[in-house]
Order: C-alpha cells, then structure tokens, then sequence
C-alpha cells in the first residue's frame, strides 16, 4: 500500500501577500449606519484590520430609522449584542407587525404581522388559498385572514413576550424593534470602540484619489488633516459625500412609482394606557403618517409628496393627528427616493442613504445597512478589488433592493381610493414591469412567484394584498378540489387556536418593565 502525501495549508492555498491585504477600513459619516458599519467589521475582520470612522457633530443625522424588521435580530446576534441591555439603552420596545390604516379604503385597517401562519392545513398548498376556498362557505363570522397569525391576535392585545425556536411559539412568531434612532448610534458607538474601533471628530472637506487607478486614497478634513486607508464605507447619508460626489455615480429616481419626496418627524409625549407592540402607518388624504412607541415618547412622522401638498399643509395634517403634546418642532426631510447604480465603486462601498433611499413604509433602512454589511463581509476584497467580488455585490444589492420598492409600490397602488389627487395617481400610475407580473399571477390564481432572495416573503405579501382588498379570483387547482365546509371549520380551529396561544403571552408593558426597563425616561437629544 502505498503512502498518501499530506500537503500543509501553504501548499495548496493560493498565496496572498501582506501588500495585498486590507489594512485599513475608514467609515465616513457616523449615525447609525456609521456606526453599524464599525460594530459589524470590528467583529468579523480580522484584528490586525484597522476599523476607523470620522463624523462631526456639526452634521446633524436624519434618525428616522426607529422602526426594524425581525433580521435585525441576526445582525444583533452576529455582533453580539446584549438584547436587554440595548433595548434598555435605547428606549425601545417590541414589534410584531404594522398595523395599516386607510390604505385599501378610508376606515380599512389591517396588520402586515410578522411570523408564519398558525398552523398550515396540508403540505402542498399554502394556508391562504384554504382560507379563500372557506370564504365560499364560511358566513359572516368567518375569521379574517389576519387572524390566523399568532402575533395579529397578540398585537390585538398589546401582548408580547420573546421566546427562541424551542418554545411552541418560536417557529409561528417573529418581532422587531422600536428605538431611539441617536441612542442607537451611542450604543453601538460604546461597542466598536471597545472593539478597537477609532473615532475621528472633524468634517470632511475633501478627496484624494490614485491618478491611475482612480481608486480614493484619502479624505481631507476642515483643518488640513488627511486619514488614508484601503477600503472607504460612505456613510455620509444624503450627501454621499464620495460616491455620489467624488464618484459621480449615477442615482436611479423611482419618483413615477414612489411620488413620496418629504417627510415631517416631530417626537411627542408617551401616549397615555398600554404601549402598543406595534407600528402603525396611518393613511392621509396625502400619503401616510408613522406612529412608533417607544418607553419614553412616540416618534410620529408624516411622509408626503410636494407636488400634491404644500410643506404648511402637510404640517398641519400631522399636527392635527398627534395622540399627545409634541415636545419639538416638525423637522423636514427632503429625499428622492432611488438608489446608487452601484453601491460598490472602485474601492468605496456605500452603504444607507449614501446609496439610496426607499421611504420608511416597511421599516427597511436599518435592514438595507445590515445586509450590504452582510454582503460585504462574504465578498471582502483584497486591496485590488476583484471585480468579480465586487459585481456579485452590486448584482445582489440591486435585486434586494428593486424586490422591496416593488413591495412598498403595492402599498400605494393597490388602493380603491378616490377621494384626492393623490390617491388617484397611486392607483393608475404606471408601475414597474416585475410588480406588474407578481400582481397578474395573484389575481389569476392567488400564486406568489416572490421565492428565492426576497426580503417579504409569503405572509408579508398576502397581508398587504388581503388587507387591501386584492381578492384573487381563483384559488390553487389542489386546494379548489376541496370542500369549502371543510376548509371553512379548520380555518375557524387555526383562528382559535391562535388566540388562545397569544392569551398566553403578558402584557407588552408588564415585559418590558420585567426585562428592559429604560435606563432614562428622557428624551435623546438631536
């Protein structure tokens, strides 16, 4: 028999010499996508990386990212953070879903929960087609289909509780986070810099690029300091200082699909009784208005578009609808919603409003920063940018994100509102070709072709389209073979059962005050 040859690592590993190797990672622009940045690479880069960031704090953050979506969950574990300290730290609260109000028809309201089905009838066809075949049989005390989710009848009741995968509830039940967007970025600020990560106070004023290979060497502060390094993040929000303005990189505008170009944020006092486990998104004659509960205050807002409303009307649409006494003055954001052609150039990656920007409706901009993170640390580069590396980012950044603008599109279009200007345009705007065939297939036949890579998946989808009366005209061929009796009883069963499991769960505020109390009651400055 003969001997096998065992090769060590350097022998059959391509090599990688020293001079190749990122060195120096630099975070322009602080805020929570800032900040995220450098809590996510001084955890997964290797520490003889370098991980450094500048801001100011002259430049104020946008910080209307209080609402999240359950991944976060993930980044928070991979980073390894304290939920309960965070949640303390932050002011924040629980999130099982948004409650939407007026989107379908005035008085309409629905929660796009999080978290499956209560329970599934069969193996072949997916619970909703079982609930509109019931419809046929099912009366008029026939359960909504919202109501076969374990987190809306929670919701209802402003229960919650967490609990992991072992638990009855951990494969029905998902939830997110409400937080104080700047007490966020102090959070995560602490973590980094415990981590190694070095903070840089000033403004940048300028950047130096490689005459040959055009690729940034450095950004020049206010007072003449220059901070070098091998990779550069934009974190610099809506300025996207490098690669919307050294770079030039061409932004694509969706304002025909998503007319929404302003936002109004006002904080106010905590509203009085319960806090509720969720966000709602309440509809205006023009567009909508955010409510997130935190500990000690709600954060409301006002999304609308300036060619339907002036700035003092839409003012006075949110000022009219507060719960309590607002404790600022509303602040105006202006946006265009799009993105960056490419959130990857040469050796600058761009992360959160620095490469685009999708209105809060569905609370993605926090998840935007995590998963280009995400994207990021799996396709890391050495310092010659491999272009393959980098395609295979901007590919997947793009579909993500054309996945949720059609998402947030269904909001606006599927409406049967008549009663402004606004509401007409949503409902026969043009819209865009991959929403148009995701519409078709659900009319036809109540079929959702969004597998693979999306975000939203099955019980996001038929929320909103239920929700908002897009009733399907056929079901599935395998479940229109049953019998409507049938279906119509275990629906009812699925229904129960669903209430009798939230009943379980405390009340939000009595879990809260048990596992997170906030630190402070006082309102984050900024």
């Amino acid at each position: 028999m003969s001997s096998m040859t065992i090769l060590s690592p350097e022998e059959y590993l391509p090599a990688a010499p020293d001079s190749e190797r990122i060195r120096k990672v630099l975070v322009v622009g602080g805020g929570s996508s800032g900040w995220m940045a450098a809590t996510m690479l001084t955890r997964a880069l290797s520490r003889h990386v370098e991980v450094q960031l500048v801001e100011s704090d002259a430049i104020g953050i946008v910080g209307v990212g209080e609402a999240t979506i359950p991944p976060m969950q993930q980044f928070n574990r991979f980073v390894q953070i304290d939920e309960r300290k965070f949640m303390s730290d932050t002011q924040g609260t629980f999130k099982l879903g948004i409650e939407f109000h007026n989107w379908g028809r005035v008085g309409d309201k629905y929660l796009h929960q999080f978290g499956a089905v209560g329970r599934e009838i069969d193996t072949l066809v997916n619970l909703h087609h079982w609930w509109l075949l019931g419809r046929l049989a099912g009366g008029e005390d026939y359960p909504e289909w919202q109501e076969l989710f374990v987190s809306r009848a929670a919701a209802a009741d402003n229960r919650f509780a967490r609990f992991d995968e072992r638990h009855q509830l951990g494969n029905r039940y998902a939830y997110a986070y409400h937080f104080d967007a700047h007490l966020y970025a102090k959070h995560l600020r602490g973590l980094a810099e415990s981590r190694g990560a070095k903070r840089f106070e000033g403004k940048v004023t300028g950047v130096e690029r490689d005459a040959e290979s055009g690729f940034v060497t450095a950004v020049v502060m206010e007072d003449g300091r220059r901070i070098e390094a091998d990779l550069f993040i934009d974190c610099s929000g809506f300025r996207s200082l490098i690669m919307g303005g050294e770079l030039e990189e061409p932004f694509e505008d969706w304002s025909k699909f998503i007319p929404s170009d302003r936002a109004l944020a006002v904080p106010t006092k905590r509203a009085g009784g319960e806090i509720r486990p969720y966000t709602q998104g309440i509809a205006h004659s023009v567009g909508w208005q955010w409510r997130i509960p935190l500990q000690h205050r709600t954060g409301n807002g006002h999304v609308f578009a300036s060619a339907f409303s002036s700035e003092s009307e839409a003012e006075q649409r949110l000022m009219a609808t507060l719960e309590t006494e607002a404790l600022d003055t509303p602040r105006l954001i202006k946006f265009t919603t799009g993105r960056r052609k490419r959130a990857w150039v040469k050796n600058v990656v761009a992360l959160g409003l620095s490469s685009g920007f999708l209105e809060p409706l569905e609370s993605t901009s926090i998840h935007f920063v995590q998963s280009a993170l995400e994207r990021l640390v799996a396709h890391f580069p050495t310092r010659t940018i491999d272009p393959v590396l980098r395609d295979a980012f901007n590919r997947h950044t793009e579909t993500e994100w054309t996945n949720v603008r059609d998402f947030i599109v269904a909001h606006y279009h599927l409406t049967e509102r008549d009663d402004s200007e606004f509401w007409r345009y949503t409902r026969n705007m043009e819209i865009p070709d991959s929403l148009a065939q995701t519409l078709e297939l659900w009319r036809a036949r109540g079929i959702l072709d969004i597998y693979g890579g999306h975000l939203f998946q099955m019980g996001s989808w038929t929320s909103v389209m239920i929700g908002q009366r897009c009733i399907p005209q056929g079901v599935h061929a395998l479940a229109d073979r049953g019998n409507p009796q049938f279906a119509a009883g275990e629906i009812r069963k699925i229904a129960e059962e669903c209430r009798k499991l939230a009943m379980q769960l405390p009340k939000h505020d009595e879990f809260l005050a048990r596992y997170c109390p906030a630190t402070s009651l006082e309102p984050a400055e900024g």
